[in-house]
């Protein structure tokens, strides 16, 4: 399981790779895919940076909402190519990048460790929803 913490940096990678996609994978040039991948990138960092965990600068979203919303993303992607028919524009390799792309948004979701894990006290719990230290 991948702690929270570690999502919500992972969240900032994928954005920012996701907006660098395009071009290390040669389909800049195809206007559907180049604005998929620029806008899932920048809508996922602005997202995380309203969403209520680690590393944001305002907690307004609520952590399922972010979770939705990375499965949506991930799924949007995966299916974009079909969906918006761009399909025959892109090879074989950058068509298996929107997979593995689509398919690591959800996967994060998946083996994210819940927030109120079993054997916490309150006050851990606090301390992760909040960023407060923890007394004992």
């Amino acid at each position: 399981m991948i702690p929270l913490k570690v999502h919500s940096l992972l969240d900032y990678l994928a954005g920012g790779f996701m907006i660098i996609a395009p071009w290390a994978f040669g389909f800049s040039e195809v206007l559907p895919a180049r604005l998929i991948f620029l806008l899932g990138g920048l809508t996922l960092l602005a997202y995380s940076l309203l969403t209520n965990y680690y590393f944001s600068v305002a907690r307004l979203l609520p952590l399922g909402a972010h979770m939705t919303l990375d499965t949506v993303l991930g799924i949007f992607v995966i299916l974009a190519p079909a969906l918006l028919g761009y399909r025959a524009q892109i090879t074989q390799t950058q068509s298996t990048a929107h997979l593995l792309v689509g398919t690591a948004l959800v996967g994060l979701v998946a083996l994210t460790r819940p927030r109120t894990e079993h054997g916490k006290t309150a006050a851990d719990r606090a301390a992760i929803s909040h960023d407060l230290p923890v007394t004992r």
